[in-house]
């Protein structure tokens, strides 16, 4: 039955399969905050994971995208299975060479990077943080920097087969992988902490099991079509150094690596800059980050990777390449949207039942709820993003878009710092207009030049000086949320220039009437949760349940009838895919 329901529902089917991991990862974080909270112990723990990560998403994950399954695609389409699973064992001898050397490197000079990081004047002086590292953080954080440099050597390998298979159409396997990660990571803090007395290098250990899991779980299936006997050898080098579709994977490689490496600077700097203000604001600001990835990871993430290899098939077919890159689109948003809505009416409640529990207090409840409002905002831009990116991946382009991906990284950093400081003096936005529009209400018309000099000029001196507010934080998540959403225009006029698939017609116009309806039924929760607030005693859990179930439920009715007022095809699309899943689930006799 699975296999009907993978090859029926291709893309839904994995979005079930992601939505489970995400829940799984919600209950991961949920552990991780009733154990720590929004901790300074919890803040080294995600400071120390960057470098690791960084080197998993520099040398394997954005490579496999950008490179590696659209010549695994090509390979197969027009050289056959032999061609491909030769390519495949010579790749994955340079990958996993190349991991291996950079994280014995980086393990070596662990302490060196880590001096740099917590005693650098010029970071002294422009982050002000290192005053919040002692030496015994210092110890910590290269011991849990060394354990997690495990990770990316197999993750590197792991991701590598999840390319191959995916070229395949198992999409189910892959899919599930992260899922096993995910689990380990629910169980292995609860016995490495809780039993083991470890702390936060439970985590630690907790995601190189995961990561070995991420592996093994993929074998069976790997080795259903790999039919060639893998080797490691000298020969295999050289022979991998003369292949001509090594050095096509990694001139198209390059340049996604150069992005990937711009984006996690990105993210070093933005965990600088949370050192800067309240203790717990990383914390706080990580865990709204994993809420809002959720809509990203789960339809964003199973429409662009079900449609890359689709696009990569008709690379050279523009009408079907058009079809694919559109409808993929089209329905991502019509998904996402509605779920941006419930993020930013019902951020409270969601953050206080997904984390509000142990040493997780009213604090970091409304930290986090703050972020989430303002990261809600960019799961548009990225959804967007991710589809337009596999896009030119499809076609063999590697460069173009690093074009827009400069631009969104640069505009994140500036915001970054802007904005941390402009919400540190003032995170309400309504006394700003209330005050704004008495003002010019009074003024004539000389008064409003003044009122409007006077705001510009209030408005340069809370960005480019620090206050006490602890809603600075907010300030790193609106930042990211203004450099996807450019960074997705500019993709999008980019692809045009290359190719001509998105049109008024096909792409804007069905986007604007699914924002409209997305902003209605926004409109509408917002009175529904107002209403129920005031009702229901919200310091009981039941009751911000039955809050959360009863706006939402609002919401998605209200989301259906526009659909059906606006005529919005992808509803039909919709209801035709869950009448066909029940179909397969119970075939009429």
């Amino acid at each position: 039955m699975l296999k009907i329901l993978e090859k029926k529902n291709s893309v839904f089917f994995v979005m079930v399969l992601l939505l489970v991991t995400k829940v799984l990862g919600f209950l991961k974080l949920r552990i991780i905050a009733q154990l720590f909270g929004v901790s300074h112990e919890l803040d080294i723990f995600w400071a120390a994971f960057t470098i690791p990560d960084m080197l998993f998403m520099v040398v394997v994950a954005g490579s496999i995208n950008a490179a590696i399954i659209p010549i695994f695609s090509d390979i197969l389409y027009k050289k056959g299975e032999d061609t491909l699973n030769k390519f495949f064992n010579q790749l994955t001898y340079l990958i996993i060479a190349l991991c291996t050397f950079i994280a014995i490197i980086l393990f070596i000079f662990t302490p060196q990077i880590t001096t740099f990081l917590i005693h650098s004047e010029l970071l002294q002086n422009i982050l002000s943080f290192s005053n919040r590292i002692n030496q015994e953080d210092y110890e910590q954080f290269v011991y849990l920097t060394r354990v997690m440099m495990i990770s990316p050597i197999l993750l590197g390998i792991s991701t590598l087969v999840t390319g191959y298979l995916q070229v395949r159409k198992q999409f189910f396997i892959t899919s599930l992988a992260p899922l096993i990660y995910n689990i380990a990571m629910v169980f292995g803090p609860i016995f490495f902490v809780t039993f083991l007395k470890m702390g936060v290098e439970g985590i630690a250990f907790s995601a190189v099991l995961g990561s070995l899991l991420h592996f093994v779980i993929q074998i069976p299936t790997f080795y259903k079509y790999y039919k060639t006997s893998f080797s490691l050898s000298i020969g295999t080098f050289i022979e991998s150094a003369k292949n001509k579709y090594v050095w096509k994977a990694f001139k198209l490689a390059i340049p996604r690596m150069i992005a990937i490496f711009g984006e996690q600077v990105n993210v070093v700097v933005n965990t600088l800059i949370s050192f800067s203000l309240a203790a717990g604001a990383l914390s706080a600001y990580k865990f709204a980050l994993s809420l809002h990835i959720f809509p990203v990871n789960i339809i964003g993430s199973a429409v662009a990777q079900v449609a890359l290899p689709n696009m990569a098939q008709h690379s050279e077919d523009r009408g079907k390449f058009q079809k694919v890159l559109n409808n993929s689109i089209q329905l991502a948003l019509y998904l996402v949207l509605p779920i941006i809505a419930i993020l930013i009416i019902l951020r409270l409640p969601i953050i206080r039942l997904a984390y509000g529990t142990g040493a997780f207090d009213w604090r970091g409840t409304v930290l986090t709820a703050w972020c989430l409002a303002l990261l809600a905002l960019s799961v548009l831009g990225q959804t967007l993003a991710q589809i337009l990116l596999r896009a030119f991946y499809a076609l063999k382009d590697t460069w173009l878009p690093l074009i827009a991906i400069s631009v969104g990284i640069i505009l994140n950093i500036v915001f970054a710092f802007l904005l941390t400081n402009f919400f540190s003096h003032y995170y309400d936005w309504r006394p700003i207009l209330e005050q704004m529009v008495s003002q010019v209400s009074t003024a004539d018309g000389g008064g409003f030049l003044q009122v409007l000099g006077s705001f510009v000029t209030d408005v340069a001196r809370w960005s480019t000086t620090r206050g006490d507010s602890d809603m600075g934080v907010g300030g790193l998540s609106l930042s990211l949320s203004i450099a996807y959403f450019v960074q997705a225009i500019f993709l999008g006029i980019l692809l045009n220039k290359k190719w001509k698939v998105l049109s008024w017609k096909d792409t804007v116009l069905p986007a604007l009437i699914k924002v409209l309806n997305s902003v209605l039924m926004c409109i509408g929760m917002y009175f529904v949760f107002k209403l129920f607030d005031f009702q229901l005693d919200t310091t009981r859990t039941i009751y911000v349940i039955i809050l959360t179930i009863v706006t939402s439920i609002y919401g998605v009715i209200s989301y259906w009838v526009g659909s059906k007022v606006f005529n919005i095809k992808e509803l039909e699309v919709f209801e035709k895919k869950l009448i066909d899943l029940k179909e397969s689930i119970f075939p009429k006799k």
